[in-house]
């Protein structure tokens, strides 16, 4: 089980900063969205030149024109990059190619899409290693519960925290694993291990704790326990 920490900042040199008090217990840095949009793909690089034995995802969010993206993202040192669900199967295809051709993987991107067991089982097929889940962990006012995908999944799952995650594993095979993504935190983190995942998404709960080391280490130490 690996533990990933999102870089969601708009300077390159935040980020790394952030990163550097806790990079001892961090398998993959996210560089996030934001950070890629303001700085490019040197973001993916300048991260890697720092943290070279961590794992790097770019989060592209690829919809369209993938394999020149993903392309870009692993020459500028991606060990990974996402890709959005609801992408078409041939661009899912084309990425997969293009990171498999570097040794490297893909992840999907989950929120947001309907049918999202269905199409975890059709991404996994296509390729793709890792599927990004919500964790049903957060919390919505009733008004926004009602127009929200991802909620309307959940519902329909069980209704319950990590209902989603347990259908999303129980209908894959062995060739991807899940990803659970949103609000994990030390309060919640053993019924998140409880599922089995490949990977922990965490931000903030570390990144913006008032001692990140010390929170990080308890992360990893119960993940390894």
């Amino acid at each position: 089980m690996k533990l990933q920490v999102t870089l969601d900042t708009y300077s390159v040199e935040d980020g790394i900063s952030l990163v550097q008090a806790v990079a001892d217990y961090i398998d993959i840095i996210e560089v996030g969205t934001p950070l890629l949009l303001d700085t490019g793909m040197l973001a993916v690089e300048r991260v890697k030149e720092a943290f070279p034995n961590v794992e790097v995802l770019a989060d592209t969010k690829i919809w369209h024109n993938g394999a020149r993206i993903s392309r870009s993202a692993f020459e500028h040192g991606a060990d990974m990059v996402t890709i959005l669900a609801g992408a078409s199967d041939r661009e899912v295809e084309a990425v997969v190619s293009v990171a498999e051709s570097y040794g490297r993987k893909v992840a999907a991107d989950m929120s947001e899409v309907g049918g999202l067991v269905q199409r975890s089982a059709e991404l996994e097929d296509l390729g793709v290693s890792y599927l990004m889940v919500p964790s049903g962990l957060r919390r919505v006012d009733e008004e926004r519960d009602g127009q929200d995908a991802f909620h309307r999944n959940t519902r329909a799952m069980g209704g319950t925290p990590l209902a989603l995650v347990r259908n999303v594993m129980r209908n894959l095979s062995s060739s991807a694993e899940v990803a659970v993504v949103d609000n994990i935190t030390l309060d919640n983190l053993d019924a998140v291990i409880a599922t089995h995942p490949g990977i922990l998404l965490v931000g903030r709960a570390i990144l913006a704790a008032d001692d990140p080391l010390s929170v990080a280490s308890e992360f990893k130490r119960r993940m390894e326990a």
